[in-house]
């Protein structure tokens, strides 16, 4: 009976640690044309000539020779707010990210509609993890935007990077009543009320989601998670096979819908499902070490240590593949063998291996 109790706590259930709930959104940089007027009013031919051609280079991919022909028409005309903010894009596209913000932020400050300016520079600090940075520069577009439903929704996700889930809600919420049928706000909304606790809610958010996208695979992901974590294995399973019917080569719908079938005491389909999985994903650790448990609840042990063994081969640092690796060697009499890996796993962090210990060991 002690197998059957401790097993619940050794297979990892979660996504890659890569794969989160939330999806990071945003749109493709726009180019912004002139058409021989701005805001500033009339332009030289001289300056429109060569901010043209930046466009158009722009628009071809040749981001270096774009930067040159927007310089040179900042040279000519140093409040050209739209040369500014183009020759970002080349720069983002080149991975100048320092430049690329310096000449969003001018842009920000020479044009009378700079609420892009901001979002595309809050972007960037996202990108760099410099959340409370882009919080700050999103706040400026909302208050030079109020209707732009992207700025809160970005806010939204910076929140819930931050581990600030009731902020992140609101600001997804906010985007929702700016644009009601965006699936990324509900999908994101509903992983905030998962966190939150709330799994009915959080299905019913989830379901509004892949309504209004029927393709959107993480959120039928999402929703096989919600629903797997109230214990409704069967309309769990159905979700996740959603989401592979549109994105089958995922590892981490295969793991994810394999846990669901092992909690239903389907370990044939949950083992095909783990297999699959780690055939796509030669170093996905988790499905290694969750076929580990499960081939020791089909009490094959053997098996089950081979499979542990290759957990802990791509991470040497991984407790539960440990973990799972002394039960099956306690099962085939190693109880040296099993002592150890407990004794490391609790050494990693791993709590559950402690009572393996005091029950066996000392």
């Amino acid at each position: 009976m002690r197998l059957l109790t401790l097993l619940s706590c050794i297979l990892l259930w979660h996504s890659v640690s890569a794969q989160r709930d939330t999806v990071l959104f945003a749109e493709e940089l726009t180019i912004v044309k002139a058409l021989g007027v701005d805001s500033l009013g009339y332009i030289d031919p001289d300056v429109l000539k060569a901010y043209n051609e930046g466009v158009a280079q722009l628009e071809n991919g040749k981001y270096e020779e774009s930067i040159i022909a927007f310089s040179t028409s900042i040279e000519l005309k140093a409040d050209f707010s739209k040369a500014y903010y183009n020759r970002a894009i080349a720069m983002s596209h080149l991975n100048r990210k320092k430049e690329a913000l310096a000449d969003f932020i001018t842009y920000t400050e020479l044009d009378t509609l700079p609420s892009e300016g901001y979002f595309q520079a809050a972007i960037l600090l996202f990108e760099s993890a410099q959340y409370d940075e882009a919080l700050n520069l999103l706040e400026k577009a909302i208050t030079a935007d109020k209707a732009d439903g992207r700025f809160n929704y970005q806010r939204g996700v910076i929140y819930y990077l931050k581990e600030d889930y009731t902020s992140a809600s609101k600001e997804y919420s906010i985007a929702l009543e700016k644009e009601i049928n965006n699936p990324y706000a509900l999908n994101d909304r509903a992983s905030c009320m998962k966190q939150l606790g709330d799994l009915d809610n959080a299905i019913i958010e989830y379901k509004k989601a892949v309504a209004f996208d029927p393709e959107f695979s993480i959120a039928w992901n999402n929703l096989g998670s919600a629903l797997r974590d109230n214990a409704l294995y069967d309309e769990a399973i159905d979700a996740y096979s959603k989401a592979l019917s549109f994105d089958p080569n995922n590892a981490v719908y295969l793991n994810n819908r394999g846990f669901a079938y092992y909690l239903k005491e389907d370990y044939t389909s949950a083992m095909n499902d783990f297999d699959e999985a780690t055939m796509i994903d030669e170093e996905y650790m988790f499905a290694f070490n969750n076929k580990a448990a499960t081939l020791i609840e089909m009490q094959e042990y053997n098996d089950a240590i081979v499979e542990a063994n290759i957990a802990i081969m791509l991470n040497p640092s991984y407790g539960y593949a440990y973990l799972n690796r002394g039960i099956a060697k306690e099962m085939v009499r190693d109880k040296k063998g099993a002592c150890a890996d407990w004794k490391k796993a609790e050494e990693l962090g791993v709590q559950s291996a402690s009572a393996h210990i005091s029950n066996t060991c000392n």
